[in-house]
């Protein structure tokens, strides 16, 4: 978990936090999303709070909203994915959609006038170019293969982060557009604005040209490496560092202050900060390209992953890597080609900087430590048996 003073928006709890103010939470979406530019949301309700959610799963998104023509908006974060994640969003959106009109006006002859658009939008963490599939569990089908099919028969451009799905016509290509918008903004592909880190040098400079959604996307991205001297007790008193820092922004950062949070909020972030460690999308990874290649090399390219990401493995990855006892020859040509397909996906956010102590010499020194690779030799048959056609 981190020991940042300012909390991660991606984490669900940070994110309900700071989507609670309704002013923040305006300036947010109304920045974000283009269709608001002309109709922008007036207002935000806690799904949580005044939504009722019945034994049958008429479930919602985390956050409800109005926009100034009377359309419905659903909002939500998602840091993990999730087996079949578009259906669910879809369901979401279509129980608000088919359930916007009052008993009342479904009793007049026009009440199909009375019909407004819906749109479901969802922050994902996770950059879907680089999920093909979940692992599903034994005797499952594999839900998710249409989504896998569907990314790669139609992948995003480069500088692309956002998907807008309506209903449409594939013959004409006509789109029903007064219905249901499914909006997905994939934060990690966010790499071609100016969403910096504000520890990079020309960090003030480049924020004069910041347009407010640019400041957003850098506290959603970057949050934690801001510094609270820096920033100031008061937006009047905020360095010259974050003299072009919009208002609502930095109120957005006092909510993520976490010296100011109460036990209850406390615990709760670190609870949902640690499942998306254990449970991020690294780990996801680790299944879905086992399963998704039908080898071993799979499995052991998302250990790699996940050791890049949390310097570590958990129990289970470890008893994984165990069973056969790889060679220290073989995990390296999986690393090599590892970073030969990221080389391939041509993306400035792929190009990751390995941190400190998890190079490949510290990922084999782990292993050698915990007793789960041999020190040498050739490797072990039983790989060889599993592989065919990939021996190194």
């Amino acid at each position: 978990m981190g020991s940042s003073s300012y909390a991660n928006p991606i984490v669900d709890v940070a994110f309900r936090h700071i989507m609670s103010n309704e002013e923040i939470a305006m300036s947010l979406i109304n920045s974000v999303v283009p269709d608001f530019k002309d109709n922008p949301v007036t207002k935000i309700t806690k799904a949580f709070d005044e939504v009722h959610l019945s034994p049958k799963r008429d479930a919602f998104m985390d956050f409800h909203a109005k926009t100034q023509r009377g359309d419905s908006v659903i909002i939500e974060m998602q840091a993990k994915r999730h087996a079949m994640f578009d259906e669910r969003a879809l369901y979401y959106a279509a129980y608000t959609y088919s359930h916007q009109l009052s008993e009342e006006i479904l009793k007049r002859h026009d009440w199909h006038e009375s019909l407004r658009l819906v749109y479901a939008i969802q922050f994902l963490d996770y950059d879907t170019q680089r999920i093909r599939g979940i692992q599903p569990r034994e005797g499952e089908e594999d839900l998710d293969r249409p989504f896998i099919e569907e990314i790669q028969a139609h992948p995003m451009e480069r500088d692309e982060f956002m998907k807008h799905y309506v209903m449409t016509d594939q013959n004409s290509g006509q789109t029903i557009k007064r219905g249901i918008h499914l909006i997905q903004i994939e934060l990690p592909r966010v790499t071609n604005i100016k969403a910096l880190s504000p520890r990079q040098d020309d960090f003030v400079e480049r924020s004069e040209g910041f347009s407010l959604s640019d400041w957003w996307y850098c506290v959603l991205k970057h949050a934690e490496e801001f510094d609270v001297a820096e920033l100031g007790d008061e937006y009047e008193s905020r360095s010259d560092k974050f003299v072009y820092m919009p208002e609502p922004v930095y109120n957005a950062f006092r909510m993520l202050r976490r010296v100011d949070w109460g036990p209850d909020l406390q615990i709760a972030y670190d609870r949902d900060d640690l499942e998306i460690e254990k449970y991020s999308t690294a780990i996801a990874v680790e299944h879905q390209e086992g399963l998704q290649k039908g080898r071993q090399e799979g499995i052991v390219e998302g250990l790699i992953e996940q050791f890049i990401l949390l310097g570590k493995l958990w129990p289970k990855s470890l008893q994984r890597i165990k069973r056969n006892q790889p060679d220290e020859d073989w995990i390296d040509a999986i690393w090599n080609e590892r970073e030969a397909e990221m080389a391939e996906l041509e993306s400035d956010e792929e190009e990751e900087e390995i941190p400190e102590g998890r190079t490949f010499n510290d990922f084999i020194a782990y292993l050698k430590a915990e007793g789960v690779i041999r020190k040498g030799g050739e490797r072990n048959p039983t790989y060889q048996e599993e592989l065919p056609g990939t021996q190194v």
